[in-house]
């Protein structure tokens, strides 16, 4: 069930018929290479998640592409709002849903560098005193028998890290119009190593990702096809199902956020 699609009575029933839960697909506008679109997090990640929904009912947001991007800043087309914004913003958007007659939002991030993000949105709730949930994950965090799977059935050991064989195939089978091949530069998706130093020391930078990928390209995205990425899909929306079913049957978070928020109003008892 699509937010933005259904009537106002029909979004009271909605509510109820998915036991209160609401997914928000999440990603941002990036560059992926010079052959895949800005908006490739966003084709992704609400295809997934709409044909996860379809399997375990919820209700699914508007694509929310207001995610962590500073790091492709310097290329065309990004749209990289601050730190301070996407925290602020992403808090009034659970907060409407919740008045909307959520109890259970599940945050699905399409997108990489909101891997840090999403977890730091999630920790700030203990100190927020809100009395629904909010769950973090990313689409693409598979296991290693679902990884095995993708390369038995597609012949493929390298998923690429970005704009990639794994992402290619994905957009070659929901929107192979907006794919461009001939534009690939596969030189362009080495890492360049220059922060490596830094890396093997086990010392982290924000300009890791850059100092490895300024094409903001990673993973040679030879061998994608259609074919390829509707097994990925149907792969990734499997785990979807299971994430959406998880949040449902958890009886434990909501009563925690209770006896919580209880004692932080009284530490001393």
């Amino acid at each position: 069930m699509l937010w933005d699609e259904l009537t106002s009575k029909d979004f009271e029933k909605a509510v109820d018929k998915c036991d209160g839960v609401c997914v928000l697909p999440m990603g941002v506008l990036e560059k992926h290479g010079d052959h895949l679109p800005l908006g490739t997090d966003m084709y992704i990640a609400t295809e997934t998640v709409k044909a996860a929904a379809q399997k375990s009912p919820a209700v699914v947001f508007p694509y929310y592409f207001m995610g962590q991007i500073l790091e492709a800043r310097h290329a065309s087309g990004t749209i990289a709002p601050s730190h301070n914004l996407i925290m602020d913003t992403l808090l009034v958007m659970c907060d409407e849903i919740h008045r909307n007659g959520f109890k259970k939002i599940l945050l699905l991030s399409g997108h990489g560098g909101n891997y840090h993000f999403l977890p730091f949105f999630a920790q700030m709730f203990p100190g927020l005193n809100r009395d629904y949930a909010v769950y973090t994950a990313y689409i693409h965090d598979g296991s290693l028998e679902e990884l095995k799977e993708i390369q038995d059935k597609t012949g493929m050991t390298d998923m690429g890290g970005h704009g990639g064989f794994y992402e290619t195939a994905l957009i070659e089978y929901l929107r192979p119009e907006l794919v461009h091949m001939d534009r690939v530069k596969v030189e362009e998706s080495a890492a360049m190593g220059r922060l490596d130093k830094v890396k093997e020391a086990g010392v982290y930078s924000g300009f890791g990702w850059y100092a490895d990928y300024p094409h903001h390209f990673a993973g040679d995205p030879t061998g994608s096809s259609s074919e390829n990425g509707k097994i990925i899909f149907d792969i990734v929306t499997r785990r979807l199902v299971r994430l959406i079913n998880a949040v449902k049957e958890d009886d434990v978070t909501l009563k925690l956020i209770k006896e919580f928020n209880g004692r932080t109003d009284n530490p001393k008892g």
